[in-house]
């Protein structure tokens, strides 16, 4: 039985394999008719701009753009590998295990990889938040240099951290081709929810169109960011304790049910295999979810940029 299992399984894999080569190859073949077919377009109609060529703002798809705000870089190629690797091996779980352990191994992946996204993206929120006012200060100083607006913005981005980068790109292709590049930063503020860039935009549009001084409103807005800032760290040392106890009461159920469930034999079967062990199961999930979400309502503004 051991030996058919052994082969059942490496069959599974070599046809999973197979078709993840067969799926590259057609991915590749098709943006590579795509890129050719867009290059043969610009040769023929240089002349021709459209109107989605006019906008500088950030046009990507939900799943780059999701992907993007997380600072998380995947071509499509890897993306469909790793849906292929993870709904085949889900598939072999429900095969050999039962369709109880597929439904656990999917719903513990998908909370895992929401957490990890949920914190990478925090983490580039908090770096925006932390180098915005240097960066503005930076433009101001360019800006009494005798630098240009569009010159200041330029030196100031570069100078930043890879965060900017896409920010950085978008506005030195928009400026070197005279479009409007005040959109660049709501699409920004948009992607990262950072309130500030929406103001910056706001007053390089005004500046643009009045005439009027950006100096003044880039000042109220560093000295804006940097006493919240200030209030976020007394926030948060006023609540490590409450967070610290969130995080134990949201974690500390499911751990040691695993563990028991490890570490007892009996008791795993009884819970999985019997209709008694499946409605232990629904309840304490059920409460489990509850319980954390009002947890994360009680403390959802704690941490948070």
């Amino acid at each position: 039985m051991s030996v058919q299992v052994i082969w059942l399984a490496a069959l599974f894999f070599g046809a999973l394999a197979v078709v993840v080569m067969l799926l590259q190859l057609v991915i590749g073949q098709v943006r590579h008719d795509r890129n050719l077919k867009k290059l043969s377009k610009n040769r023929l109609y240089p002349q021709i701009v459209t109107e989605d060529q006019k906008k500088a703002g950030i046009d990507i798809g939900p799943l780059e753009q999701l992907l993007i705000r997380a600072g998380i870089r995947m071509s499509v190629t890897r993306v469909v590998v790793v849906a292929v690797l993870f709904f085949g091996s889900l598939i072999g779980v429900y095969v050999y295990r039962g369709p109880i352990e597929a439904l656990v191994a999917l719903v513990a992946v998908v909370l895992i990889g929401v957490t990890l996204w949920r914190v990478k993206f925090e983490r580039l929120r908090r770096q925006i938040f932390e180098e915005l006012p240097g960066i503005v200060d930076a433009v101001l100083r360019s800006l009494v240099a005798g630098r240009s607006l569009e010159q200041s913005l330029l030196v100031a981005f570069a100078d930043a951290s890879d965060v900017f980068q896409p920010l950085s790109f978008r506005l030195r292709g928009a400026v070197s081709q005279g479009r409007d590049y005040t959109r660049i930063f709501d699409d920004f503020a948009e992607l990262y929810s950072i309130p500030p860039f929406t103001q910056i935009a706001i007053a390089l549009r005004t500046s643009a169109r009045f005439g009027s001084s950006v100096r003044p409103v880039l000042q109220e807005v560093s000295k804006a960011i940097r006493a919240r800032q200030e209030l976020r760290r007394e926030f948060m040392a006023a609540t490590s304790e409450t967070r610290f106890t969130a995080v134990v009461f949201a974690i500390l159920p499911p751990a040691m049910g695993a563990y028991i469930v490890l570490m007892n034999e009996e008791f795993s079967v009884a819970l999985l295999h019997t209709s008694t062990g499946h409605t232990m199961m629904i309840t304490a999930g059920v409460l489990q979810v509850l319980g954390t979400l009002l947890i994360w309502n009680l403390i959802r503004g704690v941490g948070r940029g």
